[in-house]
Protein backbone atom coordinates (compact mmCIF):
# COMPACT_ATOMS: atom_id res chain seq x y z
CA UNK A 1 0.00 0.00 0.00
CA UNK A 2 1.64 3.21 -1.23
CA UNK A 3 1.88 6.17 1.15
CA UNK A 4 -0.22 9.27 0.54
CA UNK A 5 0.93 12.65 1.85
CA UNK A 6 -1.79 15.16 2.73
CA UNK A 7 -0.30 18.65 2.35
CA UNK A 8 -2.09 21.24 4.50
CA UNK A 9 -0.91 24.88 4.53
CA UNK A 10 -2.32 26.82 7.48
CA UNK A 11 -2.34 30.57 7.93
CA UNK A 12 -4.39 31.62 10.99
CA UNK A 13 -6.99 28.91 10.34
CA UNK A 14 -7.13 27.54 13.88
CA UNK A 15 -10.92 27.82 13.90
CA UNK A 16 -11.23 25.25 11.10
CA UNK A 17 -8.17 23.01 11.00
CA UNK A 18 -9.49 20.39 13.42
CA UNK A 19 -12.36 19.65 11.01
CA UNK A 20 -9.92 19.28 8.14
CA UNK A 21 -7.65 16.90 10.05
CA UNK A 22 -10.61 14.94 11.39
CA UNK A 23 -11.76 14.33 7.81
CA UNK A 24 -8.30 12.92 7.00
CA UNK A 25 -8.29 10.70 10.09
CA UNK A 26 -11.62 9.20 8.94
CA UNK A 27 -10.18 8.02 5.62
CA UNK A 28 -10.69 4.37 4.72
CA UNK A 29 -7.17 4.36 3.26
CA UNK A 30 -4.73 3.97 6.13
CA UNK A 31 -1.22 4.66 4.84
CA UNK A 32 -1.40 8.44 5.17
CA UNK A 33 0.88 11.10 6.57
CA UNK A 34 -0.40 14.61 7.33
CA UNK A 35 2.02 17.46 6.75
CA UNK A 36 0.77 20.74 8.20
CA UNK A 37 2.69 23.84 7.18
CA UNK A 38 2.27 26.75 9.60
CA UNK A 39 2.75 29.47 7.02
CA UNK A 40 3.71 32.31 9.33
CA UNK A 41 0.55 32.31 11.47
CA UNK A 42 0.40 35.08 14.05
CA UNK A 43 -2.95 34.17 15.60
CA UNK A 44 -2.36 32.86 19.13
CA UNK A 45 -5.32 30.46 19.01
CA UNK A 46 -4.02 28.92 15.79
CA UNK A 47 -0.51 28.48 17.18
CA UNK A 48 -1.80 26.79 20.34
CA UNK A 49 -4.12 24.54 18.36
CA UNK A 50 -1.37 23.43 15.98
CA UNK A 51 0.91 22.48 18.86
CA UNK A 52 -1.91 20.58 20.53
CA UNK A 53 -2.79 18.66 17.36
CA UNK A 54 0.81 17.50 16.95
CA UNK A 55 0.93 16.34 20.58
CA UNK A 56 -2.25 14.32 20.05
CA UNK A 57 -1.17 12.48 16.91
CA UNK A 58 2.13 11.08 15.68
CA UNK A 59 0.59 11.01 12.21
CA UNK A 60 0.96 14.79 11.90
CA UNK A 61 4.21 16.45 10.93
CA UNK A 62 4.25 20.20 11.65
CA UNK A 63 6.53 22.42 9.58
CA UNK A 64 6.97 26.15 10.17
CA UNK A 65 7.74 28.69 7.47
CA UNK A 66 7.77 32.45 7.11
CA UNK A 67 4.83 33.72 5.06
CA UNK A 68 5.34 31.83 1.80
CA UNK A 69 1.69 31.98 0.72
CA UNK A 70 -0.20 28.83 -0.39
CA UNK A 71 1.92 27.74 -3.35
CA UNK A 72 5.22 28.23 -1.52
CA UNK A 73 3.91 26.47 1.57
CA UNK A 74 2.65 23.55 -0.51
CA UNK A 75 6.00 23.23 -2.26
CA UNK A 76 7.81 23.24 1.07
CA UNK A 77 5.52 20.54 2.46
CA UNK A 78 5.79 18.36 -0.65
CA UNK A 79 9.59 18.56 -0.47
CA UNK A 80 9.39 16.86 2.94
CA UNK A 81 6.70 14.37 1.92
CA UNK A 82 7.39 10.65 1.94
CA UNK A 83 4.33 9.67 -0.07
CA UNK A 84 4.22 8.49 -3.66
CA UNK A 85 0.95 10.37 -3.99
CA UNK A 86 0.19 13.93 -2.93
CA UNK A 87 -3.17 15.41 -1.96
CA UNK A 88 -3.24 19.12 -1.05
CA UNK A 89 -6.00 20.00 1.41
CA UNK A 90 -6.48 23.53 2.68
CA UNK A 91 -6.86 23.79 6.44
CA UNK A 92 -10.47 24.98 6.23
CA UNK A 93 -11.81 22.31 3.82
CA UNK A 94 -12.82 18.68 4.33
CA UNK A 95 -12.86 15.42 2.35
CA UNK A 96 -15.17 12.41 2.44
CA UNK A 97 -13.83 9.16 4.01
CA UNK A 98 -13.37 7.31 0.70
CA UNK A 99 -11.69 10.09 -1.30
CA UNK A 100 -8.09 8.98 -0.79
CA UNK A 101 -8.81 5.28 -1.33
CA UNK A 102 -10.72 5.86 -4.57
CA UNK A 103 -8.13 8.29 -5.91
CA UNK A 104 -5.22 5.94 -5.20
CA UNK A 105 -7.04 3.05 -6.87
CA UNK A 106 -7.51 5.07 -10.06
CA UNK A 107 -3.86 6.17 -10.17
CA UNK A 108 -2.56 2.69 -9.39
CA UNK A 109 -4.55 1.13 -12.22
CA UNK A 110 -4.14 3.78 -14.93
CA UNK A 111 -0.60 4.83 -15.81
CA UNK A 112 -1.81 7.52 -18.19
CA UNK A 113 -3.71 9.39 -15.45
CA UNK A 114 -1.79 12.00 -13.48
CA UNK A 115 -4.54 13.90 -11.65
CA UNK A 116 -7.65 12.63 -9.87
CA UNK A 117 -10.38 14.82 -8.44
CA UNK A 118 -14.15 14.62 -7.91
CA UNK A 119 -17.43 16.51 -7.63
CA UNK A 120 -17.65 19.00 -4.77
CA UNK A 121 -20.06 20.78 -2.46
CA UNK A 122 -19.84 24.24 -0.91
CA UNK A 123 -20.33 24.99 2.78
CA UNK A 124 -19.89 27.94 5.10
CA UNK A 125 -21.18 31.28 3.75
CA UNK A 126 -22.80 29.40 0.84
CA UNK A 127 -23.99 25.84 0.55
CA UNK A 128 -24.97 23.46 -2.21
CA UNK A 129 -23.28 21.89 -5.18
CA UNK A 130 -20.16 23.56 -6.54
CA UNK A 131 -21.34 23.96 -10.12
CA UNK A 132 -18.09 23.35 -11.92
CA UNK A 133 -18.34 21.88 -15.44
CA UNK A 134 -17.57 18.19 -15.77
CA UNK A 135 -13.99 17.69 -16.83
CA UNK A 136 -12.99 18.00 -20.46
CA UNK A 137 -9.74 19.10 -22.06
CA UNK A 138 -11.62 21.76 -24.04
CA UNK A 139 -12.89 23.44 -20.87
CA UNK A 140 -9.55 23.03 -19.10
CA UNK A 141 -7.69 24.89 -21.85
CA UNK A 142 -10.05 27.82 -21.38
CA UNK A 143 -10.25 28.01 -17.60
CA UNK A 144 -9.55 26.10 -14.42
CA UNK A 145 -12.20 23.51 -13.57
CA UNK A 146 -10.04 21.41 -11.20
CA UNK A 147 -9.73 22.53 -7.57
CA UNK A 148 -6.46 22.21 -5.70
CA UNK A 149 -7.57 19.23 -3.60
CA UNK A 150 -6.77 16.73 -6.33
CA UNK A 151 -4.35 13.81 -6.08
CA UNK A 152 -1.17 13.61 -8.17
CA UNK A 153 2.22 11.90 -8.12
CA UNK A 154 5.14 13.45 -6.28
CA UNK A 155 7.45 12.49 -9.15
CA UNK A 156 5.31 14.58 -11.54
CA UNK A 157 5.52 17.53 -9.16
CA UNK A 158 9.30 17.15 -9.27
CA UNK A 159 9.35 16.95 -13.08
CA UNK A 160 7.44 20.22 -13.56
CA UNK A 161 9.23 22.11 -10.79
CA UNK A 162 6.30 22.37 -8.37
CA UNK A 163 3.78 25.17 -8.05
CA UNK A 164 4.76 28.61 -9.36
CA UNK A 165 5.35 30.91 -6.39
CA UNK A 166 5.18 34.25 -8.21
CA UNK A 167 1.43 34.17 -8.93
CA UNK A 168 0.33 36.46 -6.11
CA UNK A 169 -3.29 36.69 -7.23
CA UNK A 170 -3.84 32.94 -7.20
CA UNK A 171 -4.48 30.42 -10.01
CA UNK A 172 -1.21 28.63 -9.29
CA UNK A 173 -3.18 25.37 -9.12
CA UNK A 174 -4.47 25.93 -12.67
CA UNK A 175 -0.95 26.65 -13.85
CA UNK A 176 0.26 23.46 -12.13
CA UNK A 177 -2.44 21.26 -13.68
CA UNK A 178 -1.51 22.54 -17.13
CA UNK A 179 2.09 21.58 -16.38
CA UNK A 180 0.96 18.03 -15.57
CA UNK A 181 -1.00 17.91 -18.83
CA UNK A 182 2.22 18.86 -20.62
CA UNK A 183 3.67 15.58 -19.35
CA UNK A 184 1.00 13.83 -21.47
CA UNK A 185 -0.87 12.86 -18.34
CA UNK A 186 -4.66 12.75 -18.23
CA UNK A 187 -7.14 14.04 -15.66
CA UNK A 188 -9.86 11.85 -14.18
CA UNK A 189 -12.93 13.14 -12.33
CA UNK A 190 -14.64 10.79 -9.88
CA UNK A 191 -18.40 11.28 -10.40
CA UNK A 192 -19.13 11.60 -6.67
CA UNK A 193 -19.13 14.46 -4.16
CA UNK A 194 -16.04 13.66 -2.10
CA UNK A 195 -14.77 17.18 -1.38
CA UNK A 196 -16.30 20.10 0.55
CA UNK A 197 -15.03 23.62 -0.11
CA UNK A 198 -15.56 26.23 2.58
CA UNK A 199 -16.79 29.65 1.48
CA UNK A 200 -15.61 32.50 3.71
CA UNK A 201 -16.86 36.11 3.67
CA UNK A 202 -13.62 37.15 1.96
CA UNK A 203 -10.76 35.21 0.45
CA UNK A 204 -7.91 35.60 -1.99
CA UNK A 205 -10.15 34.20 -4.73
CA UNK A 206 -12.99 36.67 -4.20
CA UNK A 207 -10.57 39.59 -4.09
CA UNK A 208 -8.93 38.39 -7.31
CA UNK A 209 -12.20 38.11 -9.23
CA UNK A 210 -13.22 41.74 -8.67
CA UNK A 211 -10.04 43.14 -10.24
CA UNK A 212 -10.15 42.81 -14.05
CA UNK A 213 -6.52 43.92 -14.48
CA UNK A 214 -5.31 41.19 -12.13
CA UNK A 215 -7.43 38.59 -13.90
CA UNK A 216 -6.15 39.58 -17.34
CA UNK A 217 -2.53 39.68 -16.22
CA UNK A 218 -2.78 36.31 -14.46
CA UNK A 219 -4.30 34.52 -17.46
CA UNK A 220 -1.69 36.12 -19.73
CA UNK A 221 1.05 34.75 -17.45
CA UNK A 222 -0.52 31.29 -17.44
CA UNK A 223 -0.68 31.26 -21.24
CA UNK A 224 2.96 32.33 -21.49
CA UNK A 225 4.03 29.56 -19.08
CA UNK A 226 2.66 26.85 -21.41
CA UNK A 227 3.47 27.69 -25.05
CA UNK A 228 3.97 24.04 -26.06
CA UNK A 229 0.63 22.95 -24.63
CA UNK A 230 -1.32 25.73 -26.35
CA UNK A 231 0.60 25.19 -29.59
CA UNK A 232 -0.28 21.49 -29.47
CA UNK A 233 -3.97 22.23 -29.01
CA UNK A 234 -4.12 25.54 -30.92
CA UNK A 235 -7.06 24.51 -33.12
CA UNK A 236 -9.04 23.13 -30.19
CA UNK A 237 -8.24 26.25 -28.15
CA UNK A 238 -9.37 28.55 -30.98
CA UNK A 239 -12.72 26.75 -31.24
CA UNK A 240 -13.27 26.92 -27.48
CA UNK A 241 -12.43 30.63 -27.37
CA UNK A 242 -14.85 31.36 -30.23
CA UNK A 243 -17.65 29.42 -28.51
CA UNK A 244 -17.01 31.23 -25.22
CA UNK A 245 -17.07 34.61 -26.96
CA UNK A 246 -20.37 33.83 -28.70
CA UNK A 247 -21.87 32.68 -25.40
CA UNK A 248 -20.84 35.94 -23.72
CA UNK A 249 -22.31 37.99 -26.58
CA UNK A 250 -25.69 36.31 -26.12
CA UNK A 251 -25.53 36.64 -22.32
CA UNK A 252 -24.80 40.37 -22.63
CA UNK A 253 -27.62 40.77 -25.15
CA UNK A 254 -30.08 39.08 -22.80
CA UNK A 255 -28.87 41.22 -19.90
CA UNK A 256 -29.32 44.44 -21.90
CA UNK A 257 -32.83 43.39 -22.91
CA UNK A 258 -33.67 42.66 -19.26
CA UNK A 259 -32.43 46.10 -18.23
CA UNK A 260 -34.61 47.78 -20.89
CA UNK A 261 -37.66 45.85 -19.74
CA UNK A 262 -36.97 46.77 -16.11
CA UNK A 263 -36.62 50.45 -17.06
CA UNK A 264 -40.02 50.34 -18.78
CA UNK A 265 -41.63 48.64 -15.77
CA UNK A 266 -40.25 51.30 -13.43
CA UNK A 267 -42.19 53.93 -15.36
CA UNK A 268 -45.52 52.28 -14.44
CA UNK A 269 -46.53 53.86 -11.07
CA UNK A 270 -48.06 50.77 -9.39
CA UNK A 271 -45.26 48.43 -10.46
CA UNK A 272 -42.71 51.06 -9.43
CA UNK A 273 -44.17 51.02 -5.90
CA UNK A 274 -44.13 47.21 -5.77
CA UNK A 275 -40.49 47.06 -6.90
CA UNK A 276 -39.49 49.68 -4.34
CA UNK A 277 -41.12 47.72 -1.51
CA UNK A 278 -39.49 44.51 -2.71
CA UNK A 279 -36.03 46.10 -2.78
CA UNK A 280 -36.52 47.55 0.71
CA UNK A 281 -37.24 44.06 2.04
Amino acid sequence: MEKVSIIMPCYNDGAYIEEAIDSVNKQTYQNIEIIVIDDGSDDLNTLKKLDRLVEQSDRIKLLKTPRLRPSGARNFGIQQAEGKYILPLDSDDIIEPSYVEKSVSILENNESIGIVYCYANLFGEKSGRWELPNYSLDKMLLDNIVFVTAMFLKEDWEKVGGFHTDMHHGMEDYDFWLSILELDREIYQIPEVLFHYRIKPTSRTTEFMINSDSVQRTYRDIYSHHPKLYEKYKDKYAYVLREALIEQIFINKALQESILILDKIKKIPLLKTIIKKFIMK
